[in-house]
């Protein structure tokens, strides 16, 4: 039978249609999605006759992740690839959008209106070296890189294991990866299978603007969001001193936090982004003149070593440090200031348990029906905030959803081996220029493999996160049951999440396929 995607214009094929099956993130689409990979994979004589060696497995939120394991039998060595398939929306798109998923017509529309794009896309638009789409180069050239690799393995019967997985929701909250890992882990151990690699194929992001350098990485950039909520005191705009202002306290709040240096981190030559605003907004819906009284604000922290509790340690001292001076200031102009409480959610929790009863507390929690975990995260605080009048003025810090641990494998033998074959082969066979880089600077699923913090990090992410274990859950044990070195070989490709998202066809036809091979049968197939 002839083999479906090892030729560049057969790869190519099966990356549009990959990329025409829409899979936006929290659309049916995105739930259709595991069903046509499935039947994508059945197409496979192997799995026509092993029909359990595809599994769905199904998240919290009904969506389904896809493992597919090629079973060599003659040893118990196992690699896993890694992918998502969901995508950002298309709203970026404008009057592009009906055809976002088209590559060909996509890209055929954008030589008819190349004026409406600066000179660096006119450029790559003209040069006919990338295929433009939704999803194109996040991530869907990974998922079609280990299709081909999946089965060339299968046809060349190499004696490896390999498990494809790819999964949902990657975009929004890793709802797929947080669900497979368990399930994974408990797999891998009923089959005792040893794991000695897991691959993710996320494409080279850029590390600054019209940067055209190809990158591997070692690992992945993790990411936290400390939070807060802001409990002021309303009063009538005609008496302000009888009140103060959510607004004023979290605004002071934001300038202290955001674009703060302290909350970076450096890792040799790497440095993670400077913290910013995701969100900052008074809770005030209808207009009056009543003063807001409550706000909140979550921000985005990178992590490259340290782990949540660390930072959500430093960002408690910022907000305390942030509401003395709130307080030097506000006593110019207050005769007798009330005292403002900085507390943690975890301590708000235990004072209201306390006082009215767990019953109560859990009646509370259980009445919230909000889907999102940030706003759900709020509207628990503010429950809680509104119980009695002990809690005017209090400013709560805690943690919002979502929470991603970094990896980082650049010290094992094996990923520096494989980063400096890479490098050469890249060089040798298609002069391509390759960097390696410890942290993935995209955010990706690795960050729920190789779980390495203790347990004071759990402790202090559960009890801060509200909501924890009931409306959010990480799988902290699975995370560390499944362990094995990381790294990311994807793609060379530019403008992820945005309407002129495009893939090198020549990286991802040609280029990455070969050296992913070469990988293959260097460090795991030949003796």
């Amino acid at each position: 039978m002839r083999l479906l995607w090892q030729t560049p214009e057969d790869r190519l094929a099966l990356l549009k249609d990959l990329v025409q099956h829409n899979s936006i993130t929290n659309t049916q689409g995105e739930v259709d999605f595991p069903f046509y990979i499935k039947q994508t994979l059945n197409q496979l004589d192997y799995f026509k006759a092993h029909e359990s060696h595809i599994q769905l497995m199904e998240t919290h939120d009904h969506k389904n992740a896809v493992a597919a394991m090629y079973r060599s039998h003659v040893t118990d060595d196992t690699i896993i690839l890694m992918s998502h398939f969901d995508t950002v929306d298309t709203n970026d798109f404008g009057p592009f959008e009906d055809i976002a998923f088209d590559c060909d017509t996509l890209s055929h529309a954008y030589q008819q209106h190349i004026t409406e794009f600066d000179a660096n896309h006119q450029a790559d638009i003209e040069s006919g070296r990338y295929l433009f789409g939704r999803g194109v180069m996040d991530m869907k050239s990974g998922l079609m890189m280990h299709l081909s690799i999946l089965e060339k393995a299968i046809h060349e019967a190499w004696p490896i294991n390999i498990i494809l997985l790819t999964v949902p929701d990657e975009e929004v909250n890793s709802s797929g990866m947080r669900s497979a890992v368990v399930q994974l882990a408990d797999f891998i151990e009923q089959e005792n299978l040893k794991l000695l690699l897991i691959m993710n194929g996320e494409p080279a992001f850029s590390q600054h603007p019209h940067d055209n350098h190809y990158y591997i990485y070692n690992g992945t950039i993790g990411k936290a969001m400390p939070s807060v909520f802001v409990y002021g005191k309303e009063t009538h705009v005609g008496e302000p001193l009888k009140g103060i202002s959510a607004n004023y306290l979290i605004s002071r709040i934001n300038a202290q936090v955001e674009y703060n240096k302290t909350l970076t981190e450096k890792y040799k030559d790497e440095v993670t982004p400077l913290p910013v605003s995701l969100y900052m907004k008074d809770l005030k819906e209808d207009y009056n003149v009543q003063t807001p009284f409550m706000a909140a604000s979550y921000y985005n922290v990178f992590l490259f070593e340290q782990s949540a509790a660390h930072i959500f340690k430093q960002f408690h001292a910022i907000v305390e440090d942030a509401i003395h001076h709130c307080k030097r200031d506000l006593q110019t102009v207050f005769d007798t200031l009330p005292d403002i409480q900085v507390m943690t959610y975890n301590d708000l929790l235990e004072r209201m348990t306390e006082k009215h009863g767990q019953d109560v507390i859990d009646h509370i929690m259980n009445a919230i029906t909000i889907q999102d975990d940030r706003l759900y995260a709020q509207a628990v605080i503010k429950a809680l905030l509104l119980m009695d009048n002990s809690n005017d003025y209090t400013v709560v810090t805690y943690l919002s959803a979502p929470y991603y641990p970094s990896v980082n494998s650049g010290q094992e033998k094996l990923i520096k081996s494989i980063s400096k074959y890479t490098i050469k082969q890249m060089k040798k066979q298609f002069n391509r220029e390759t960097k390696k880089i410890y942290y993935f600077n995209g955010i990706s699923d690795l960050s729920y493999v190789n779980y390495s913090h203790d347990d004071h990090d759990v402790n202090v992410y559960t009890k801060n996160t509200p909501g924890f274990g009931k409306h959010y859950d990480i799988p902290f044990q699975a995370m560390k049951r499944l362990k094995a070195p990381v790294i990311n070989i994807g793609a060379f490709g530019k403008d992820a999440h945005q309407l002129t998202e495009r893939i090198d066809i020549k990286s991802v036809s040609e280029e990455v396929p070969y050296v992913l091979n070469k990988i293959f049968h260097k460090f795991f197939i030949e003796d």
